[in-house]
């Protein structure tokens, strides 16, 4: 499979030293997997702050920096440009100038020149980019073309203290999903070792112990025999249960830690889904 192609962004982002060629591999791979544009992967990978990738991109452009933050809306820039479009393309009109002759665009990559034409045949203007941050044009659409307040989320960050003792606040901001986008780990400390002793609360009696090693069944055998077209249920014993309900619990730790191993690498660019697949048929 050939490697996914860089652009100039990609290039101005490594000779200004925001990210070495590893990193950007890894961005890369990234951007060839789920899409996007090469500064907000960056980003998000946690690479580099967005207002760091945004100087540099200035910087290597020549191009001047808008800031859309307190930015006083022009309802005719905006009228140019269809809410669609500016969502799809990451782009924000900010100003109409010279009697409508005049668009000035805020994007986050200038070097998008289809982006440019379609903007300049939709808007019937000449356009001319500034550079913006990705986050900051999706906020500036919430706000002037949504009438929406955007929610930012922090990322935790735990101080030393925490980090020494292992305690960390219940509003820890760490999430883990699925595929199909369902949140499987919540907190860092969701994430269980199946291997590691049950709780007191859930270990099964004394008792019970011992009459489910004179059994001499394990779970495996219980299992086993279920799947043959055993015994009903009316035939087994508390042990037997207990060993069972025990399977599934580990089961299922074990089904979050891999999810949440999976979504690391596949976030990482470490591996692609289609090359997991293919292992996984052999």
């Amino acid at each position: 499979m050939a490697p996914p192609s860089r652009n100039r962004i990609a290039d101005i982002l490594v000779k200004a030293r925001v990210i070495d060629e590893l990193q950007l591999r890894s961005a890369l791979a990234s951007l060839d997997q789920w899409g996007g544009r090469v500064s907000r992967v960056v980003a998000d990978l946690g690479l580099a702050s967005e207002e760091t990738i945004t100087q540099a991109i200035c910087q290597g452009l020549g191009m001047p920096r808008v800031q859309l933050g307190n930015l006083t809306k022009d309802a005719a820039a905006l009228a140019r440009v269809d809410v669609t479009l500016a969502e799809q393309k990451g782009v924000f009109p900010v100003q109409l100038k010279d009697n409508g002759k005049t668009l000035v665009l805020a994007m986050s990559d200038p070097t998008d020149l289809a982006t440019l034409d379609q903007v300049a045949a939709r808007s019937r203007a000449r356009v001319v980019p500034m550079v913006a941050g990705d986050r900051e044009i999706e906020h500036a659409i919430l706000r002037n073309y949504r009438n929406q307040e955007p929610v930012e989320k922090k990322r935790f960050k735990p101080d030393t203290q925490q980090q020494e003792s292992g305690e960390f606040p219940e509003e820890e901001e760490f999430k883990v999903v699925d595929m199909s986008g369902k949140t499987v780990v919540k907190r860092i400390s969701d994430i269980v070792d199946p291997n590691a002793a049950p709780p007191a609360a859930a270990r099964p009696p004394a008792d019970t112990a011992a009459a489910a090693a004179a059994a001499g069944s394990s779970a495996s055998d219980i299992l086993d025999e279920i799947l043959a077209g055993g015994s009903p249920t009316s035939e087994w014993t508390e042990a037997d249960l207990q060993r069972l309900q025990t399977v599934q619990q580990n089961q299922e730790k074990s089904s979050k830690i891999l999810r949440a191993l999976l979504e690391l690498v596949f976030e990482k660019g470490a591996v692609q889904q289609r090359e997991l697949a293919a292992r996984m048929r052999l």
